[in-house]
């Protein structure tokens, strides 16, 4: 593969593509990796590897792989050979070097801490390719994307969850020799694989701490319901299987999912149950040798179950006119409806695709009198001219006493223009009668942030996930809205499949689904066989168009192979364990396909 000087990046990129293809020696994993990088369309001329301020080095990989690249740091001594951890992103947490040359060529190429280095941005490299393709490879010399890279080898091996066998980052040689490629891939090999031993280890650990400590609050004087859990394992005691039954308990599981999740969580939080009842949960967080190991909660019920509604083929409808009647959305609804009427300051908190902004506008349409609603977005970047333009905007907007701001989407903002922000609001120049609503996702601001506390009133959106009694109702009001006639329905299959789903984009994403359905030239009822491929998973994870497009493949792929993974991996051209490992990621169940 010969080298070119730059001229034309892309098409330069074509040629050399051609000449591999035709090249009988060439890799069908370096071929791919080419292909892929035409399509993100990458400049192969020069290096634009995204800057990521503060690497996560708190995460379980960084803190079982760092030791180890350390220890195998002083062992390569003066080698020109560098050491690096990445996350599965592609950003290069640690880098590790002795050779002074090498720290200038790599810090030239931007192959440093920070640095993104997936595929998506710099092409075929070592690192973004073994991430891409979940295979160890080796990518020497003209191999690379870019042309800065062609005069490094880099031998790169993907690093997985020894449980969960998930995807977590890869491992990095890289040096400017041109040795032994098989010893620099065994290297490579040897210490990934350390680096999972010592991961497995850590999860062994927490999960025998975590055990401990909810053996200790089953065993207190008065335990009552005790759940606990981290990502691999959950218990709970004979008083939560009682008590906390049916739609109660896989909203309360869902519910400590998230939280567990939070390892900066601990304390009480009570939680709107579908049945009506609330769950006060007192929560404490599992830590040994400075690690969280995972919550322990203390559960209390309160109430008793409500009444449910009574079937119809109605909507279910707020005060408002919104769909839904779930306790949680209704009582978001009321605490939002107050809020505005009370002309407080209100902060809505949800995930994408709740509704924030359809409950904005119910209740400026039910209770605004002569006000005007203002919706404001983030500024589209972050330079002086746009920022100072955007806070005169906010500024003017909220002297007029006739007039709801809503400020959309403030956890986008940066920390310096969210000070900026605090500042005006805090201390507004003259008398400022006009009121404001903020709208953030809740995993974006932390509790002790500035802007947070102006406001008097935060309501949380609850996610779809924890809406189970109003699927039906939404899916309802969709069909009528895209098929007016009414000549569509759900049967109870496809409705059930449709209650299981965990909607990471939310009633925005229903809302699609049910969009492409109407718009399908479906004969009355929609059935299970009628539902795209993306009602068919697990995954509460938001993905990106490409991944849709790689989940869509395989799901299609199992269900026109009745569920087998084998020949379905050979059809899509990729092994057996990357198959599996697709389908832990993007949450496919094979039975449930057929």
């Amino acid at each position: 593969m010969p080298r070119r000087r730059p001229g034309s990046s892309l098409t330069a990129a074509r040629e050399l593509y051609l000449e591999v293809t035709k090249d009988r020696s060439a890799r069908p994993l370096v071929v791919a990796s080419w292909q892929r990088s035409m399509e993100y369309q990458v400049k192969s001329s020069r290096i634009e590897a995204p800057y990521l301020e503060n690497p996560n080095l708190d995460s379980p990989l960084a803190r079982a792989a760092l030791p180890i690249v350390n220890r195998l740091h002083e062992q390569l001594a003066d080698d020109p050979v560098s050491t690096m951890i990445t996350d599965r992103d592609g950003v290069v947490l640690s880098r590790k070097l002795s050779h002074e040359g090498l720290t200038t060529r790599l810090n030239r190429v931007q192959l440093a801490p920070g640095h993104v280095f997936a595929e998506r941005y710099v092409g075929t490299n070592g690192i973004g390719t073994a991430l891409a393709s979940g295979r160890p490879v080796m990518i020497a010399g003209s191999q690379h994307y870019v042309e800065e890279l062609r005069d490094f080898h880099c031998a790169a091996v993907p690093i997985l969850h020894p449980v969960r066998r998930t995807l977590l980052g890869a491992f990095n040689l890289t040096t400017l020799r041109q040795g032994s490629a098989g010893m620099l891939m065994a290297l490579a090999r040897s210490v990934a694989g350390q680096i999972e031993g010592e991961i497995a280890a850590i999860s062994s650990r927490r999960e025998r701490a975590l055990f401990q400590d909810y053996m200790d609050a089953c065993s207190s004087a008065r335990p009552g319901p005790v759940l606990a859990l981290n990502r691999e394992v959950v218990m709970m005691n004979e008083q939560f299987r009682s008590i906390v039954t049916g739609p109660d308990h896989y909203a309360l599981l869902d519910h400590a999912r998230e939280i567990a999740a939070d390892a900066r969580f601990e304390g009480t939080r009570s939680i709107a149950l579908p049945s009506g009842r609330v769950a006060e949960l007192r929560v404490s967080r599992s830590r040994r040798e400075d690690s969280d190991a995972g919550a322990v909660f203390r559960v209390r019920i309160i109430g008793r179950p409500q009444p449910g509604p009574v079937p119809s083929a109605g909507l279910g409808r707020s005060s408002l006119g919104l769909v839904g009647s779930s306790p949680q959305w209704l009582r978001a609804v009321a605490e939002t409806e107050a809020a505005f009427v009370a002309g407080s300051w209100l902060h809505l908190v949800g995930e994408v695709g709740t509704g924030k902004r359809t409950l904005v506008h119910a209740v400026h349409r039910a209770h605004s009198g002569e006000r005007r609603l203002e919706m404001v977005e983030a500024p589209p970047s972050e330079s002086p001219h746009a920022t100072e333009h955007w806070l005169r905007e906010v500024r003017d907007l909220r002297a007029r006493p006739s007039t709801v701001v809503v400020l959309r989407d403030v956890h986008l903002l940066s920390d310096r223009l969210r000070r900026q922000l605090t500042g005006l609001l805090a201390h507004p120049e003259g008398t400022a009668a006009g009121q404001l609503i903020m709208t953030s996702q809740p995993s974006m601001v932390t509790t002790d942030d500035a802007l947070h506390h102006l406001c008097g009133v935060s309501v949380e959106v609850p996610p779809l996930r924890h809406r189970y009694g109003d699927i039906e109702h939404l899916v309802r009001f969709f069909l009528l809205k895209y098929r007016p006639t009414g000549e569509n329905s759900c049967s109870p299959d496809a409705l059930a499949m449709l209650e299981r789903c965990p909607w990471p984009e939310n009633v925005r994403q229903l809302e699609s689904v049910i969009r492409g359905l109407a718009r399908r030239p479906l004969a009355g009822t929609i059935h299970v066989d009628d539902l795209p491929p993306e009602c068919r998973v697990s995954s509460h994870k938001v993905l990106t168009a490409i991944e849709a497009l790689e989940r869509d493949a395989i799901l299609r792929g199992l269900m026109d192979r009745n569920s087998n993974v084998q020949r379905t991996a050979q059809d899509l051209g990729i092994s057996r364990a990357t198959m599996y490992r697709k389908m832990r990621r993007y949450g496919i169940v094979p039975s449930s396909l057929t």
